[in-house]
């Protein structure tokens, strides 16, 4: 893609460079944070041979984190927008991790049936703004950003899971309730992980993760404060989104 159109980024401390679009829905800590999450998960998990998906995966950045901090995974990144699997291709050759992350072009509204109950965890930043608000000029931006069907999104996600697979998901508090509803006929023992701006303000994002069958109490985690009185970033999610993984 034209350099006039994109920009390159480092993250990780300048160890992973992602290729995105100049103008238009552009990564931000939902994917950092998500794929750090995970990567803590991932640290205590018993099973070898891991299978993960990346739902939505965009230009790739949750699945180029999560095989950069795990060399055993697989990783199945399933995005149908063309612009961003021809960026997604390059990151992931441009980060020599053709060997753990496979592109995938596929619509998650019609999930192709051969993968589904496939995957040990479904991670996903799915759109999370209501049709009606947060439009954008920009057509991918808000292909990016704004729920199209988001019951069919959450159903086909955990389609995709093994029995006692994992999903998470990081979305707004806003739509927290109509996620919970979408996800208990399928799945419970959901913990959520709220992120608060500072010590004054709400919670306006969460991560959510719920097992396939399962059926456990559900658990408010501890949260995150992103930003102390000055307005800088704490250390503790300085750190996070430095090295690419959060240790809970």
């Amino acid at each position: 893609m034209s350099s006039i159109n994109s920009t390159v980024d480092k993250i990780l401390k300048g160890k992973i460079s992602i290729i995105q679009l100049k103008y238009g829905f552009r990564y931000g800590f939902e994917a950092v944070f998500l794929a750090a999450f995970v990567n803590g998960f991932l640290q205590q998990y018993k099973k070898k041979d891991v299978l993960i998906a990346d739902v939505g995966s965009g230009v790739g950045t949750i699945s180029l984190i999560i095989a950069y901090k795990n060399k055993k995974v697989k990783v199945t990144a399933i995005e149908n927008n063309n612009q961003y699997l021809e960026l997604a291709k390059e990151n992931i050759l441009n980060n020599n991790f053709q060997k753990q992350i496979k592109l995938l072009k596929s619509d998650v509204f019609n999930i192709n049936k051969a993968l589904v109950n496939t995957f040990d965890i479904v991670v996903s930043n799915p759109p999370f703004y209501k049709e009606y608000k947060n439009r954008s000029k920009n057509e991918l931006e808000s292909y990016a950003k704004v729920i199209k069907n988001l019951e069919q999104w959450i159903n086909s996600s955990v389609k995709l899971l093994k029995s006692k697979g994992i999903i998470f998901l990081i979305i707004t508090s806003e739509i927290l309730d109509l996620v919970l509803h979408h996800l208990r006929e399928k799945t419970g023992s959901f913990k959520i992980f709220p992120f608060w701006p500072n010590n004054t303000k709400s919670s306006k994002r969460v991560i959510l993760i719920a097992i396939k069958g399962g059926a456990s109490s559900t658990e408010l985690m501890s949260g995150l404060k992103l930003y102390n009185k000055n307005g800088l970033m704490t250390q503790k999610a300085r750190m996070i989104s430095e090295v690419g993984i959060f240790n809970y």
